[in-house]
This record gives C-alpha cells, structure tokens and sequence, in this order.
C-alpha cells in the first residue's frame, strides 16, 4: 500500500473511527484502525464489535492495500504532526512507515486480513431525512437515557418507524423525552429498535452531509452519510410501554418564557445542588416561586407565567428540568400538572413534536 493524505482530512478521520476502537480489548487487533486504500480513495473502520465506524477521504494512491495501525498511537501521531501531506507505505511484517514533512515513524500494525468486517443489516427498514433534523432530534432526548447497566433495554433511545412518522424515546424512568417528526417517506413494515447510546454518540461525530439515511435490521442498525457511516448492533429486551406513564389530562397548566424560566432556575441550581438538586416551584398570582434551599444558603427567583387552574407547590430535580429547556427551541415552553406527587408533562408552547414527562421530588 501507498498513499498520499491530506494530513487535515486524515486526522478528522481518524477521529472519528478512533472512537469505536477498543480501549482494552480482549482482541489486540480492536484497538488497531483499519486503512484500506484503493482507487483514489482511502477507507477507514474502526470496530468494538458492537459499534463499526466507517470513513471514506480522498488520496492520491501508489498502490492498493490495506494495513491495521493502532488507533490512540496514530490518532496523536496525525494530530501532532505538522507537514501538510502524510504519506503512508505498508512494508513487510505488517509494518508502515508515515512520513509528513521532515518527519519519518515506523509503526508497527496486524495483518489486516484479521480485521472484523463490518456486517450486514438484515432486511432492514429504511428511511432517509435531513442530518441536521435527526441530530436535532437526537440531541432533544438523548439526556433522558439511563446510565444504569441493570436495565439494559433503558440504555438506548428507542427509535420506531410508523408509516410516516419517525419517533425517538429516551427514559431511565425518573424522565421520559419523546420526540417526533414527519417523514417524506414511509418505512415500509412498522418497527422498533433500541440504538446504544455509544452507537448514537458516533453518530453525532461523523460528517454525515445533507441527507442521512437510517437502516434497522432486526439484529444490528445503520446510519449512513454521505461519506461516513455508523453501523451498530442493538440492544436486546423489552422496552416498557412509555405510553403508559404519559399523562393523559392535567387540572393546572403553566406558560413561561423558555429563557427567562431557565436562567432563573440556573441560578437557584447554584444552590440546589448542595441539597439533591432540589428546586421547590409554586404559584403566586402571575408568579412563579423558585426556591432552592441548600447548605450553602436559600434562593428565591420570581418569573411571570400564564396560569390556568388553582395554585400548587411542586418540587423537581432542578438538573432534570434544565435539560429540557436546554433543548426546547421555542420562545414560550409549558408545564401540564395535577397534583404535587404526579408527573408532569414539560413541552414547546409552539410545537406539538417533543415532551418530557418528569417525575417530582417529595416536598
């Protein structure tokens, strides 16, 4: 194999498939990053044999071949270096020799027949939309993910293709974030899958274009760019019926200003968090009473609201409701409630496509 790179393009590259190798991997060629040059063109992977990162950038090639060059060695080599160009020649005993400049490494890789190929997406449903809408989208819900291993099946965001709608759910049950989007094309059969978060993660790091399209298999998952793509294995088990916890009426209904509700709740999260991030919030004529009381001392913030329904005191975890304001996009943002221990139901006041459902604290 030789090639000539683009050291920027390569370095971008590397990464992006650098974070689906290994760390410690059992098999010493996971933490190695596949380069295969071929045409004008060199392709990148790297692989956990959960996650497949793929990349594809222009070259200038001598000779097709392919190698394995460990991922963190190479990935700070490229980053470092400051020639333009980097030329890459694969030598006997699965070495390559990197030159950039005036600067010359010999590196020492695995044969990269041995590599793990990435695999096929079974009969997969398939559906393409604007990336920039499905990292937005992705980005509305993501944080409602569980980070306990227990209850596997919480550890991803659920994505269901229906006719022509497309919806992600997140929950690790003290919250629930939903969103929804219309789709210009349908996906055939309706399915249901649960994507790992690390998969959706890469996902957000590779330059995926214009347009990305979305492969679910029974088994494993693709999200192809335009000259990047994700392919993922999914997680196995039952998803609870997020239905079931949304709340279908509410008897008090509060409209604040997004911004206003989350700089006042920032600053009282100052002090909530020497107490479990506790923020108290009641109603006080076209008020709205943000208190936080904590080691440290008391905050009192005063917002105005649109209220409908008698007055309530309600406590939450102040993190749990900044999260959502963080991603609603709208000028006004509304909280649907019933009572002090019942959920509540945070969402745009301009758009019906996203809710978060969040449970409160005991006052």
């Amino acid at each position: 194999m030789k090639v000539q790179l683009n050291r920027k393009q390569f370095d971008d590259a590397l990464g992006v498939v650098a974070g689906a190798a290994a760390a410690r991997a059992s098999l010493p060629i996971l933490s190695h990053v596949y380069i295969e040059a071929q045409s004008d063109t060199v392709r990148l992977v790297g692989s956990d044999l959960e996650q497949w990162v793929e990349c594809r950038i222009p070259a200038m090639v001598g000779e097709d071949g392919a190698t394995t060059l460990p991922a963190r060695l190479l990935t700070d080599l490229v980053g470092s270096l400051g020639g333009e160009d980097i030329h890459i020649e694969s030598g006997e005993r699965y070495q390559a020799i990197l030159t950039s400049g005036d600067s010359r490494y010999q590196l020492m890789g695995l044969p990269a027949e041995e590599y793990p190929p990435i695999p096929d997406i079974e009969s997969p449903s398939e559906l393409a939309l604007p990336a920039k809408h499905f990292l937005e989208m992705v980005g509305s819900v993501e944080f409602a993910v569980s980070k306990e291993e227990a209850r596997q099946a919480l550890t991803g965001i659920r994505m269901e293709f229906e006719g022509d709608t497309l919806r992600l759910v997140a929950t690790d049950t003290h919250r629930l974030a939903v969103r929804t989007a219309r789709i210009d094309s349908g996906a055939g059969e309706p399915t249901a899958a649960i994507v790992p978060l690390k998969a959706i993660q890469l996902v957000q790091k590779i330059p995926a274009g214009e347009t990305i399209t979305l492969q679910l298999g029974q088994h494993r998952a693709a999200f192809l760019g335009e000259n990047a793509a994700v392919y993922t294995q999914l997680i196995e088990g039952q998803y609870p019926n997020y239905q079931r916890v949304i709340p279908q009426e509410f008897t008090r209904q509060w409209t604040l200003m997004t911004q206003d509700f989350r700089n006042a709740l920032r600053r009282a999260y100052l002090v909530a968090r020497s107490n479990s991030n506790k923020v108290y919030l009641r109603t006080d004529g076209e008020k709205l009473v943000i208190s936080a009381r904590g080691d440290v001392g008391e905050a009192t913030e005063r917002v105005d609201l649109v209220r409908v329904g008698d007055d309530l005191e309600i406590a939450f975890n102040a993190r749990y409701l900044l999260d959502v304001l963080d991603v609603v996009k709208s000028e006004g943002v509304v909280m649907e409630l019933t009572e002090a221990l019942r959920p509540a139901v945070v969402k745009p006041a301009e758009l019906d496509d996203y809710l978060c459902v969040i449970m409160p604290m005991a006052l």
